[in-house]
């Protein structure tokens, strides 16, 4: 494919970032492994690229020298392209970032539109639909997005690992933003190679099995350091694209996005989390969060240097520093009369000792806060004596500092940085991230009848039970927001919904005023059985009295739906029927029930876990379920290419929320209602033969098990130290795999089954008869929500290599081959045709060409690292110690390259 003048200085980059990985490869390993190296990669190459009769030559001798090649030298080949990988991506991100602001220039220009997904964009399009300026500002101020963070045992990288591709970003940029001397830019090509030799000297897979904490320090690693320093700039772009497409001002600084996190608090199949655990979680998102306001308060009051002899100081702000005077008089008398000629500063010094006194109780685990919502018993500490400051008395001090600052003229000296605080405060609180528990819903049920005297409390109650209690002291220490969910994993009837809220009343998580539990409990239905079921299990909850109260008390009701085991069960197309068809019914339950209900969508970032772009996700959910909120998982890769670097935070955000406003408004493009329900009439017929057929061959065929644990590194990756959780829920086969690791298995091997398997034999099925093509295309190009499925499906066709794919197959018997590969081979290339007839492309991909270009690129790369893991599979099965290591490193590798994996 020709390069886009565009696209040079990714090339450039790229090249860049070769060359010096091949210096410090041959620095490192020697001239004969970079040698090595070089020849596996040009073969690589040439089975790709080369003229067709040279493709299969190159392919045999590509397989006769990893043969040969010795296991020494077999790892730090695997490690100089896994290396690589993380370096492409990195120039990837740094490219998009660059593309982005090309679009902003041309934008400013005049010559050309805003960039698609973006604020102004959704804005645009609101405004174009009708939608009223006071109804855009209403539903900004409402809006909130819930982005919860979870560790997943598909994410190989390490935070330090993190750290250093952050530092290679960051050198990339300053070279394509600055003019650099001669000096500069030998500083700065320096620079890189020393992170790419360190890079090649860490340990890409960790030799022990990560605790909780490491999880939860990479979760933090991404809020510190890149979300919370980009939440302003989402503020200051809602505002000026809401003045682009209005013509007025907004009014107010939008604050819509939270953080939640699972990292410390999911029970759910991981034995490592216990009450202790979940209370170390909690107490270090919350330091964590004080730490990072100490700082910036210290940062602001550095810079508000106003002189009371050179401005008028607001009475109400003397009056704030007399009481603060008389809460710390030791402070006051330690700063003597040398800061008072400075009072902004001088405010800030004392909310900087304020929460400095927060930080040192919550080390020491000491209830020193009141509940700001009043469910919980007041814990006072007479006012005269209580230097500890809440959430809430920390935002109305920053009002007055940034009101004061305005009414002194300093709209533009300090005030913009101070409201700026104010908006992370309102988002953020305290707590860096809001915890979330998952557990069992067995476990609540069997805890609540230990409870009440029917029956012995089984380890996984009392796990829960003493957790819940943990969690209470946990809210009387740093209010709600500490952590005030709690998530029920296989939830299969309202019974263990109930067991859960008297859990919570028997931990005394409880208001008896409001009759309400001081934590939101919300059913995981995940099964297609447990989707089928949830709205009657919903409208038989709604029913029970006292769960109502704890409604009215909470403000509706939380339901997750999960996207990992239904497609496991059912396949791709199935799975995506029963989670709208759940959706739409469990709505209608609520509206009949007059109960606000939200959605929490339990996504991974594989297709057949309901990954995708974020914004067509999110505009192809069913009409109505996202009024106002939207709350989805944010899991294992996924947080390395969505929030690496702020920028691409940024764009990730405006993505999430911007297709969240234009749900909420209703401005999303679609077919009318009579259309629609044609149109969910066709895709229920595709289901069906898309369940038919998947089943049939995961599910019916009793050899397939077999072929797929041989054909696949299923097992090899159960034993990989990348995360906490183990691979099953329980002891057993198929059944028993989570389906991360089922997907993740799949892309090793490059088949990627998961994402496909089903959708060929259903398409056909329709398309074949009189008008049908005709039809499905109608829909791809009217209905969002097939339009998404068809376009994800076509994404994972692309990084699906059959040809390889059949290399791992031979590893399996010729009987195991026989029975399952060729069903899988005739499928995928009956999905291949069928795609795209529907979507008329030409090629895979066609009409998202910088990922058809990335995977072009990138694909030469992977494919050695895929051949050296069947070596390496080989060598190992066939009893070789010594081939553990590099194959584990070969796991990494190609996760790196294909991305979307887990």
């Amino acid at each position: 494919m020709p390069e886009r003048k565009a696209d040079k200085p990714l090339s450039r980059d790229v090249r860049d970032a070769g060359r010096l990985l091949a210096e410090a490869l041959a620095e490192q390993d020697g001239e004969e492994v970079l040698a090595l190296e070089e020849r596996v990669r040009s073969l690589a190459v040439q089975r790709r690229r080369g003229p067709k009769p040279a493709r299969a030559d190159a392919a045999r001798r590509l397989v006769e020298l990893l043969a040969r090649l010795p296991i020494e030298h077999a790892e730090p080949i695997i490690r100089a392209f896994a290396v690589y990988f993380q370096l492409v991506n990195v120039a990837e991100q740094v490219h998009r970032i660059r593309r982005a602001r090309a679009h902003a220039e041309q934008a400013a220009k005049g010559e050309g539109g805003s960039q698609r997904g973006s604020l102004a964009d959704v804005l645009s399009r609101a405004k174009k639909a009708g939608v009223s300026a006071e109804a855009a500002r209403q539903a900004i101020a409402e809006l909130r997005v819930v982005l919860t963070f979870t560790a997943h045992p598909t994410q190989a990288v390490r935070r330090t690992v993190l750290e250093k591709l952050y530092r290679v970003s960051r050198v990339l940029h300053e070279r394509d933003r600055c003019r650099l001397t001669p000096q500069e830019a030998e500083r700065s090509t320096l620079s890189m190679r020393e992170e790419i030799t360190q890079l090649l000297q860490t340990d890409e897979v960790r030799r022990e099995r990560p605790q909780v904490a490491d999880e939860v320090k990479n979760i933090t690693w991404y809020v510190e350091e890149i979300i919370y320093e980009c939440y302003p700039a989402l503020a200051d772009s809602f505002e000026r694209a809401f003045e682009e497409s209005y013509g007025e001002k907004l009014g107010f600084h939008p604050t819509p996005v939270r953080v939640h996190s699972w990292a410390g608090g999911d029970m759910d199949g991981n034995p490592l989390v216990t009450p202790e655990v979940v209370e170390d979680a909690i107490r270090a998102y919350h330091a964590r969060g004080l730490r990072k306001l100490i700082w910036e308060l210290r940062r602001l009051g550095s810079s508000l240097s106003q002189s009371d002899r050179r401005v008028k100081v607001p009475q109400r702000l003397l009056a704030s520093l007399e009481e603060d005077e008389r809460r710390m008089p030791w402070l006051a008398e330690k700063l003597g009369p040398r800061s008072r000629g400075e009072p902004w500063r001088r405010k800030l010094t004392f909310l900087t000792a304020r929460l400095s006194s927060t930080l040192a109780e919550v080390e020491q685990g000491r209830p020193v806060h009141f509940s700001p919502e009043g469910v919980l018993p007041h814990v006072r500490v007479p006012e005269p004596h209580r230097t500890a400051i809440t959430a809430g008395e920390l935002e109305r001090e920053m009002v007055l500092v940034a009101d004061t600052l305005r009414e002194a003229k300093g709209a533009h000296a300090g005030e913009r940085a101070a409201r700026a605080l104010l908006d992370r405060i309102r988002a953020f609180g305290e707590h860096i991230a809001e915890l979330e528990i998952r557990a069992p819903a067995e476990d609540a049920l069997s805890a609540a009848r230990a409870l009440a005297g029917e029956g012995e409390l089984s380890p996984g109650g009392k796990r829960l039970v003493e957790a819940l209690r943990r969690i209470r002291t946990a809210q009387l220490t740093g209010g709600e927001r500490a952590c005030r969910t709690l998530i029920l994993s296989m939830t299969t009837k309202p019974e263990e919904v109930l067991a859960a809220l008297q859990c919570a009343r028997a931990a005394g998580l409880w208001s008896e005023e409001k009759g309400c539990a001081s934590l939101d409990i919300a059913p995981l239905f995940e099964t297609p059985e447990a989707l089928e079921q949830a709205p009657g299990i919903m409208a038989r909850l709604f029913e029970d009295a006292e769960y109502r109260r704890h409604l009215a008390g909470r403000k509706g009701q939380e339901v997750m739906v999960g996207y990992s085991d239904s497609g496991k069960e059912v396949g791709l197309l199935a799975a995506n029927a029963l989670l709208r068809r759940a959706q739409l019914d469990i709505l209608e339950t609520a509206r009949a029930a007059g109960v606000d209900l939200w959605f929490f969508h339990g996504r991974g970032e594989t297709v057949a876990r309901g990954g995708g772009p974020s914004q067509g996700a999110i505009l192809a959910l069913p009409k109505g379920s996202v009024a106002g909120l939207l709350k989805v998982t944010e899991q294992g890769e996924a947080l390395d290419h969505k929030y690496a670097l702020p920028e691409l935070a940024l764009r990730t955000l405006e993505l999430t929320v911007g297709g969240a406003l234009l749900h909420t408004l209703g401005a999303a493009e679609g077919p009318g209602p009579e259309e629609e329900a044609r149109y969910e009439q066709v895709f229920a017929e595709l289901a069906d033969e898309g369940r038919r057929v998947f089943r049939a061959l995961v599910w019916e065929d009793p050899q397939f098990e077999a072929f797929y644990r041989a054909a696949t590194p299923v097992d090899e990756i159960a034993e990989m130290n990348i995360g906490s959780r183990p691979a099953k829920r329980a002891a057993g086969g198929l059944k028993a795999l989570r389906a991360i690791p089922w997907v993740f298995a799949w892309t090793q091997s490059r088949a990627i089954v998961p994402g496909w398997y089903g959708v060929g034999s259903a398409l056909a099925k329709i398309g074949t008869r009189p008008g049908g093509q005709k039809l499905l295309a109608e829909m791809y190009k009217r209905w969002p929500f097939f339009r998404s499925v068809i376009d994800g499906v076509e994404m994972v066709l692309a990084k699906a290599d059959l040809e390889i794919a059949s290399r791992y197959a031979q590893l399996a018997a010729p009987e195991l081959r026989q029975a399952v590969w060729t069903r899988i081979e005739a499928e995928f290339e009956r999905t291949e045709k069928w795609v795209r007839k529907v979507n008329g492309h030409r090629r895979l991909l066609d009409g998202n060409k910088p990922l058809q270009r990335s995977i072009d690129v990138r694909n030469p790369f992977v494919d050695p690292m895929s051949f050296l893991q069947i070596e390496l599979l080989k060598r190992r099965r066939a009893g070789d110690p010594q081939a553990t290591a590099p194959l584990l490193l070969t796991v990494g590798g190609i996760a790196a390259g294909l991305r979307n994996t887990g």
